[in-house]
């Protein structure tokens, strides 16, 4: 169209309205460029204006330092790029720069988001990675939890469309304050992994912005911390040998182990006499990577209880003298636990118990947290019972199997 006239190629700085001029039957019009006026005539009226158009938008787009030329779009692209500066407009946006900055910003986030995954794809590959991380029994089935929730919750969505109104919520669905508390534990650890902790899968680009997670537990009250009393347990071995899984509970209250790491021993060999994490001989218990597995990273994943106390000591020696087994199934175990005591988290008992005796009795609360397994810290919060007597706590590490025949125990 624009080759059948006069080519302007400096700057513009006026453009007339093309006018026709009736003595030289022409459309004339007048463009200043370069401080210099030129005609352009034509005696096509639709294409001079048209001319004009070009000109007009070649004068706007010089003042913007762009070139512009004639379109190559079509269609629908043609509509939308109109469309779009409408939109612009409409915004009160004066600076049509912006229509720039809003593509290049578009394609940016196209580009920083084209690998992040679903939710569900996400979910799969935490899932994959934790597992790989000798979890214990109950950590792995709380994941397994979390994920399946957060897919059933989320399912095909980017993981960069969640929002921390949604994660609140997902979160403060359920009841009770220490359920929120474990659910957002987990929860931090699975954002911690989108963010790219120890996710070889991000290739270095988090796939959610930072500081999503952003609820906050609410306070709770104090509560006792849930122990037996020394005559409970009393009862509770009495009841324990009448079963004939006093070993068992025995073992729980001086070892100090955890419910998994006690079965996962069991599982090992079931008695005492040459069990091979067991030496009566170095007065030594070994809890190696088959039984002490941990959230811990560290290279040394285990712990060893030396220097077995002599009262716990006297008592592995008779169970491995009488070849007695350690074995017991979940449910005696739990059912003899319940004759005893049935509030609580009654799982936890035997251990709080034997954590919170210890303690007391020697009043080295490092070496206690070293043969349990975890730290002074957790020890304070979550295991120990100060209102349990000193005198009480010393008869514990006084019963001998001599002492538990005078009362009635064997």
């Amino acid at each position: 169209m624009a080759r059948e006239f006069k080519q302007i190629t400096g700057t513009i700085t006026k453009i007339n309205v093309p006018y026709y001029a009736e003595k030289r039957g022409l459309w004339v019009m007048m463009v200043k460029s370069n401080n210099s006026w030129v005609a352009i005539n034509s005696r096509d009226e639709v294409k001079i204006k048209e001319y004009h158009a070009l000109l007009e938008q070649q004068k706007s787009a010089l003042n913007l330092n762009l070139k512009v030329q004639a379109t190559t779009l079509e269609g629908n692209w043609l509509k939308a790029a109109e469309y779009s500066a409408g939109m612009i407009q409409q915004a009160k946006i004066a600076d049509p720069h912006e229509m720039m900055n809003a593509v290049a910003t578009h394609i940016k986030v196209i580009n920083e988001t084209k690998n992040i995954p679903t939710v569900e794809t996400a979910c799969d590959l935490f899932i994959t990675k934790q597992l790989k991380r000798q979890l214990s029994h109950y950590t792995e089935k709380d994941y397994r939890r979390l994920v399946r929730e957060l897919k059933n919750r989320f399912g095909t969505r980017l993981v960069s469309e969640l929002t921390s109104t949604e994660l609140t919520a997902f979160i403060e669905e359920l009841e009770h304050p220490v359920s929120q508390r474990a659910r957002y534990i987990y929860l931090k650890s699975f954002m911690s992994f989108c963010g790219g902790k120890l996710n070889p899968h991000c290739e270095g680009v988090s796939w959610v912005k930072p500081g999503l997670l952003q609820w906050e537990p609410p306070k709770t009250d104090m509560h006792e911390i849930q122990v037996y009393s020394y005559d409970q347990i009393i009862e509770l071995l009495k009841r324990a040998s009448e079963k004939k899984v006093l070993p068992y509970f025995i073992f729980r209250l001086f070892g100090m182990c955890r419910f998994d790491e006690m079965f996962r021993m069991i599982e090992i060999q079931d008695k005492i006499k040459n069990h091979p994490l067991i030496s009566i001989e170095n007065e030594r218990i070994t809890f190696n990577a088959q039984v002490y597995k941990k959230r811990s990273r560290g290279e040394h994943r285990g712990r060893f209880y030396n220097k077995v106390h002599p009262t716990f000591l006297s008592w592995l020696k008779k169970f491995s003298d009488e070849d007695a087994s350690l074995n017991i199934s979940e449910w005696m175990e739990r059912a003899i636990r319940r004759t005893i005591k049935q509030e609580g988290e009654d799982r936890n008992l035997l251990r709080h118990t034997a954590i919170t005796y210890h303690c007391i009795a020697f009043r080295n609360p490092l070496q206690t947290a070293y043969i349990a397994g975890n730290s002074v810290g957790i020890i304070q919060n979550h295991y120990l019972n100060m209102n349990i007597p000193e005198e009480d706590a010393l008869k514990l590490y006084q019963l001998t199997p001599e002492v538990a025949k005078h009362l009635g125990i064997v």
